[in-house]
């Protein structure tokens, strides 16, 4: 039991991590691309995660990727000018955009994972110690 007890942080970190990113994906998925149309492809949005042990510590960090692309669908952007996507003379002018509102996407993520990353925890201890 002792060496079911050992290996248990990395195996639910694992789980946890699995887990994660799964809602981050599903999450990315109907959030949609930030920058799609145009004849330019959707950009996916996903997680990654690293997992470091230090003696009997084992921490886990997921991170979105594309960064950018999460920071657009959860904060948005504001106003800006961009240019013109037209061809001629006057192809060099800009214009204003109005920006894109935020859809909360990785609050959610995080929101959903605070409530199934416990629960793997504690399924594992309930699992170790029966």
């Amino acid at each position: 039991m002792s060496v079911r007890l050992e290996s248990l942080p990395r195996s639910s970190m694992i789980a946890a991590a699995k887990a994660a990113k799964k809602i981050a994906s599903t999450e990315g998925t109907r959030a949609g691309s930030p920058i799609k149309g145009h004849k330019r492809r959707g950009m996916p949005l996903r997680a990654r995660d690293t997992i470091k042990e230090a003696g009997t510590l084992v921490t886990c960090r997921i991170q979105g990727v594309n960064v950018a692309g999460w920071v657009w669908r959860t904060s948005g952007t504001s106003a800006h000018r961009i240019r013109r996507r037209k061809r001629g003379p006057k192809a060099r002018l800009t214009v204003q955009h109005p920006g894109s509102a935020g859809t909360g996407a990785w609050r959610r993520v995080q929101a959903r994972a605070a409530e199934v990353v416990p629960q793997i925890f504690t399924d594992d201890v309930h699992r170790v110690v029966r």
